[in-house]
């Protein structure tokens, strides 16, 4: 059960869960010295009279979402508590929209509530003409570090939540606030044709620190390219555009049985690690976090120290903390 206490989230904590933190306690000892920020966690409450879920289009099914949700509350406290247990000195929630699509309520409770540790990327509907006004609002109020958009081509092939004359209105008022843009196109087999339209976007409005969520859905190959196209290496002059690694991407190399650290190696290589950030995807990715953190590290095992640390730390801070 969650409930309110002053302007803190508080939740009790079950004995499985203690569990998994006592897990965790070797990986903190052990990799003290390597501090990590988490730009890529979902929250989400098992209050949902407080916040209701909104489950349409759930992709593991409306019935399924929401009994995940009641039993395995990813509350600010137990994120916490993973991330203490993890040497994770903080991160970015980021709006989970297969529960709450643009309704970021619980995420801006979590992050005002904790804004020493979270900060927050909503979701806003791009293509709304009142978005620009609310987003200016959040980030005044909250203290909001970035903005997630995230759709499908159009049957033209265009992408009227990226760049159609409405949303590059949010993309003005992005570049007046100089925040965080987060990115992720769909289906991924069509991500390279959404990155031509970023490197524009980029050009357009150099203010805005845009991020490429999961690398741009790279195909999944080896050497050498790794899956790095030539419409992800467009945007290597460009030194406002980012890159995100998250669970996601180390699943795909481990079930085509490639190399997660050779594939960062490579990243790394082609980007610099000023431009490259970690995030777990907990909430949505399944697992447990403690070994989200101990893949992070291997796939970075091939960096060295300066370049781990910013990869795993420094960078996601520096473009999704809260200044």
């Amino acid at each position: 059960m969650i409930h309110r206490s002053g302007t803190k989230l508080t939740s009790h904590i079950g004995l499985p869960f203690l569990a998994i933190l006592l897990a965790g306690c070797q990986t903190m000892q052990n990799d003290a010295s390597q501090p990590l920020f988490d730009t890529h966690a979902h929250f989400f409450s098992d209050d949902t009279g407080r916040y209701p879920i909104n489950s349409k289009g759930a992709k593991e099914g409306a019935e399924a979402l929401r009994q995940r949700i009641i039993s395995h509350p990813s509350t600010p406290e137990n994120i916490l508590a993973l991330w203490d247990a993890s040497a994770v000195t903080g991160g970015a929630g980021v709006q989970y929209s297969s529960a709450y699509k643009t309704d970021n309520s619980y995420l801006l409770d979590s992050s005002d509530a904790y804004p020493d540790r979270i900060s927050a990327v909503v979701i806003l509907d791009a293509t709304a003409p009142e978005t620009p006004a609310k987003l200016r609002d959040m980030v005044t109020r909250h203290g909001v570090t970035g903005l997630r958009l995230t759709g499908f081509a159009a049957e033209d092939g265009s992408y009227p939540w990226l760049n159609s004359e409405t949303a590059l209105a949010t993309w003005a008022e992005a570049n007046r606030l100089g925040i965080a843009v987060e990115l992720m196109p769909l289906p991924a087999r069509t991500a390279t044709t959404a990155l031509g339209h970023i490197k524009h976007l980029a050009r357009s409005f150099p203010n805005v620190k845009i991020i490429v969520d999961h690398i741009g859905w790279p195909d999944l190959k080896g050497a050498p390219d790794y899956g790095i196209s030539e419409a992800h290496r467009a945007l290597q002059p460009l030194d406002n555009v980012y890159f995100k690694l998250t669970t996601i991407n180390l699943n795909n190399l481990d079930r085509e049985g490639l190399s997660s650290s050779q594939f960062v190696r490579h990243v790394i290589d082609i980007f610099g690690a000023d431009r490259v950030m970690w995030g777990s995807d907990y909430g949505n990715t399944q697992g447990e976090f403690v070994d989200m953190v101990h893949r992070a590290r291997t796939a970075t095992e091939l960096l060295n120290a300066v370049e781990r640390r910013k990869v795993l730390h420094d960078t996601g801070k520096a473009i999704l903390g809260r200044k």
